[in-house]
């Protein structure tokens, strides 16, 4: 394509830059979408849901000598997409922990949380796995056995699986 007809499409650089991270996260959020729907373990639905949003992001970030500038850029342009990215995302962990719980996969109650108190405090939990000097193999690493572990430790107990039964029988 010319740069002529690019510019009858797109105004400037910065509509051109908006409109591929608005793809971006678009082709995310579908993939989160489609790693929520599988019937996967709990912990396993999770972190491939966190990879399907992140995982791309992390890789451009981390395997380019531009990715900090890059992701400058995105926050300087788009914050609002990133912001409602993040708010979606938030909302379908929520669901998902919500759904868990109902099923007696999870029992919320003995970490004293909410659903969404769950999904806010993992999706911080898993800003801290971005640090510098982290490759790509160590974020799916460590991603991989913080998700373990916080599904470990929202693990429903005997009694929570009985209530979840009788609720669904009912």
């Amino acid at each position: 394509m010319s740069r002529a007809a690019l510019y009858l499409q797109f105004r400037n650089k910065e509509e051109i830059f908006v409109s591929l991270a608005q793809q971006l996260q678009d082709d995310a959020m579908g993939r989160v979408a489609a790693a929520l729907a599988t019937d996967l373990p709990l912990a396993a639905r999770i972190r491939t849901a966190i990879e399907a949003k992140s995982l791309h992001f992390v890789e451009i970030a981390l395997g380019s000598p531009h990715g900090n500038e890059l992701l400058d850029e995105t926050n300087r342009l788009c914050g609002d997409l990133i912001a409602s990215m993040e708010k979606r995302f938030a909302d379908q962990l929520t669901r998902l922990f919500r759904r868990a719980a109902q099923a007696g996969e999870i029992d919320l109650a003995t970490a004293d949380l909410s659903a969404p108190e769950a999904a806010q405090l993992l999706l911080r939990s898993v800003k801290g796995l971005k640090g510098p000097g982290v490759t790509v193999d160590e974020f799916r690493k460590a991603l991989d056995q913080l998700v373990r572990v916080f599904v470990a430790g929202l693990a429903a107990r005997p009694a929570a699986r009985s209530r979840a039964r009788v609720a669904r029988a009912s």
